[in-house]
């Protein structure tokens, strides 16, 4: 009589069966994991940056209380800070030498030096230009030439008054420069 043992052949195919099973539980079990550390994560790290947001909101409305209790002193600092801004843009567009000044320096070569400024006559600005040589004498001449630069300027036209050498070789010219109307606008 041959003996057939059908009970280990269950059991093995049992077995391959549980190692399958646990397999995958395991394996599902690590995801289950991983997601619930990941949403642990993004949950305390939400509410810390709601925290945080409160905080700079409380900050905020802190600040806005005490500017407001200032308010008479800071409409009073805007006010003088609007006033001071309008004189001092009324003061450059009303007397405007440094503009002047500035202009006239462009036509000066390098080496010549100005002696002297007079905003007496209405309308024009007399200046005195001491040159060391007669190369710097011809070159601030040729400057005065160039139509086009004196288009761009402040001025409509230069007069010279006169132009005086002295004993070391040195020149000494008086200048009047006419200002355009509206002060060149």
């Amino acid at each position: 009589m041959v003996q057939v043992n059908l009970i280990a052949k269950k059991r093995k195919e049992k077995s391959k069966k549980n190692w399958i099973l646990i397999m995958m539980v395991s394996i599902f079990g690590i995801f289950v994991l991983y997601f619930l550390g990941s949403t642990i994560y993004v949950v305390t790290r939400l509410y810390s940056l709601s925290r945080q947001i409160r905080a700079v909101d409380s900050e905020a409305v802190a600040i806005s209380k005490v500017i407001t209790s200032n308010k008479e002193a800071l409409n009073k600092f805007v006010l003088s800070k609007f006033i001071l801004d309008r004189m001092a843009i009324l003061k450059r567009d009303r007397f405007r030498y440094k503009d002047y000044l500035d202009q006239i320096a462009k036509f000066m070569p390098l080496g010549a030096v100005l002696t002297n400024v007079d905003f007496g006559t209405k309308g024009w600005v007399g200046v005195s230009v001491s040159l060391p040589n007669t190369n710097v004498l011809k070159e601030f001449e040729n400057n005065f030439s160039a139509k086009d630069r004196l288009a761009q300027s402040e001025f409509v036209s230069v007069f010279s008054e006169a132009v005086v050498s002295d004993k070391t070789g040195a020149y000494t010219a008086k200048l009047h420069f006419e200002l355009k109307t509206n002060g060149g606008k």
